[in-house]
């Protein structure tokens, strides 16, 4: 898959408004050569891992890899899940390393991580949270299961349906987050970029970007998130009725 990046100094020369090219994605976030224009770059996208996941889902669809859309999807909602861990423990204080040690306990465990999630979620919230699971008419963890275990290769009508049950997890989250403790997750946020920019070494100069996702957790949810369906038609991709 390929994300758009815009260079700087062709942001500036432009008014604001750079030109957008393509780079394969980094699983480190960070981006080095040239524009088209030939200027030299070190970027760094801030996008979270769960959003970059939901973009390479729904670019897979677009593309007609159902089977790779469903894992994506739900390797999305998994790291989802890592990230509303780390905001609720800090909200809850816990001691960075003890988090850590905690978090290698059930690292290697997503089944693990869900159930950390569900009470972490239920505690700070008093309420259960909505997490994939198995509901008619599509049940997701079947689905996910058959597609990531035993080969399944699902149809484009099934790779949407899940995609539109995980968006409606992740975004649930992502609302009941940024309502009770927005300032954690924006610490959470901080420390990922942190994380990316001590990777950059003493290189100069720098920029870090946004990269256009359907998922980003700065956007302000208060009124509600846009349909699944609108993401589907951004990109091309019909939806089934």
């Amino acid at each position: 898959m390929k994300t758009k990046l815009a260079c700087p100094q062709c942001a500036e020369g432009a008014g604001g408004i750079g030109g957008f090219f393509v780079e394969t994605i980094r699983d480190d976030g960070l981006y080095t050569g040239q524009c088209p224009k030939g200027h030299k770059l070190l970027l760094a996208t801030q996008t979270l891992r769960y959003e970059m996941l939901f973009e390479i889902a729904l670019n897979a669809i677009s593309d007609g890899y159902y089977r790779e859309a469903v894992s994506s999807f739900a390797a999305s909602v998994e790291r989802f899940y890592e990230f509303a861990i780390r905001v609720l423990a800090l909200r809850a204080g816990l001691a960075p390393g003890v988090f850590s040690g905690a978090w290698k306990k059930v690292a290697a465990q997503s089944e693990r991580q869900v159930g950390a999630f569900v009470f972490m979620y239920a505690q700070a919230f008093g309420e259960v949270p909505l997490i994939l699971d198995a509901k008619k008419p599509l049940d997701v963890s079947e689905l996910r299961n058959a597609v990531v275990h035993k080969g399944k290769l699902p149809s484009c009508g099934e790779a949407i349906d899940f995609g539109r049950a995980a968006y409606g997890v992740i975004q649930a989250g992502v609302s009941g987050l940024r309502r009770l403790c927005v300032d954690e997750v924006n610490i959470a946020l901080a420390e990922h970029v942190a994380g990316i920019a001590a990777k950059m070494g003493n290189r100069y100069p720098r920029s870090f970007q946004v990269t256009p996702t359907a998922l980003n957790v700065i956007d302000d949810l208060s009124g509600g998130f846009k349909p699944f369906d609108q993401h589907l038609q951004a990109r091309g991709i019909a939806p089934l009725l």
